[in-house]
């Protein structure tokens, strides 16, 4: 790496209400000790734009869900690394860092649990159908409790939209229920899904012989308005819809005609296409959607995990090494980094 004091620049979405940067203990430590970095957060608000100003001035940025572009990379050749808290990348352009030479990477590994264990968390709250008992019993309909039973999971069909980290990790959250998996993948099944007991299938094949769908794929062009008035038209009637990846990937106005007309049992949304919604969003009425605001996986342990990925991230570009979680392996081509070589220092 360069010689000099090596730039990192945390976004805005990393100070707390007391103005200070709140990030895990261990991984801060990791940081501000290492010989030669230096840290600082930003004062841009949570999820602003990074700008080419402050990209100017850093060797590696850490951000949530900062929009990072072509436009943010003009004028900031000393950026190295563009470290994602999390694993959504749909707001940072990843061709324009491959050709500025600009490394992204993602927190896969502290991530997939947490969002899996979400994921199955509404399938449970549907299955025994905790919304309505916990409304009944607080109004005092005791009596009601054994009417509309749940429903056992032991022999129903889970079919998964996107069989990365997530959705690897949700099959084998519910390997206990033994039931039949199917997916949706534009990849071949390989080693990795070794184990899982999976179907890969056509989305409509899929949505046709689901009982439950979730939802784990990525935000892109392929996958935006994916689940579409056509597409939920395939479900059966008793269907459950479980979305965790990205509001835009349903067709919303389409979901909610399909809630309301009892054409789908029901929905578990952690996201949404607009965030925050209206308070007067359509789906907050319906007595059969369960929401979350995009926050359903956030748990100290993956604020952890997460942290501490990305700080390793840095650490590891920093000591030149290919780091984990590296997104755009394509990089490695550039005039930059073509002396880099995993666990092994590059050439300064």
């Amino acid at each position: 790496m360069a010689e000099g004091v090596f730039r990192v620049g945390l976004s805005g979405d990393f100070r707390g209400p007391a103005g200070r940067a709140e990030f895990d203990a261990q991984a801060w430590r990791g940081l501000t000790q290492e010989p030669g970095l230096a840290v600082e957060v930003l004062d841009q608000p949570p999820g602003a734009p990074i700008g080419p100003a402050d990209a100017a001035r850093f060797d590696a940025l850490v951000v949530k869900r900062n929009r990072i572009d072509a436009q943010t990379l003009a004028g900031a050749p000393r950026l190295r690394l563009v470290a994602r808290n999390g694993v959504g990348f749909d707001h940072i352009d990843v061709p324009a860092c491959t050709r500025a030479g600009v490394m992204v990477t993602l927190t896969t590994g502290a991530v997939a649990r947490p969002v899996a264990s979400a994921i199955v968390a509404l399938i449970l709250a549907f299955a025994h159908r905790l919304p309505e008992r916990d409304r009944r019993t607080r109004a005092g309909q005791w009596m009601r409790r054994w009417e509309d039973p749940g429903f056992g999971l032991t022999g129903r069909t889970l079919g998964v939209v996107g069989l990365g980290g997530i959705g690897c990790e949700l099959l084998r959250l519910v390997a206990p229920w033994q039931m039949r998996h199917l997916a949706c993948t534009p990849r071949p099944l390989d080693r990795r899904h070794a184990g899982l007991a999976v179907e890969r299938v056509s989305l409509p094949e899929l949505l046709a012989q689901s009982d439950i769908v979730a939802l784990c794929c990525p935000l892109n062009e392929h996958t935006r308005g994916l689940i579409s008035r056509e597409a939920l038209a395939l479900m059966p009637p008793h269907a459950l819809l479980v979305n965790a990846a990205r509001g835009e990937v349903v067709d919303e106005p389409a979901l909610v005609e399909a809630l309301q007309g009892g054409r789908l049992a029901g929905a578990g949304l952690d996201v949404f296409a607009q965030e925050p919604p209206p308070a007067d969003h359509p789906l907050f009425s319906l007595p059969n959607v369960i929401v979350g605001s995009h926050n359903l996986a956030h748990t100290d342990q993956m604020n952890a995990d997460t942290h501490r990925a990305v700080a390793r991230a840095v650490l590891d570009v920093r000591q030149g090494r290919v780091p984990v979680g590296l997104l755009n392996a394509e990089v490695l081509g550039h005039d930059r980094w073509r002396a880099l070589v995993p666990g092994e220092p590059a050439a300064r």
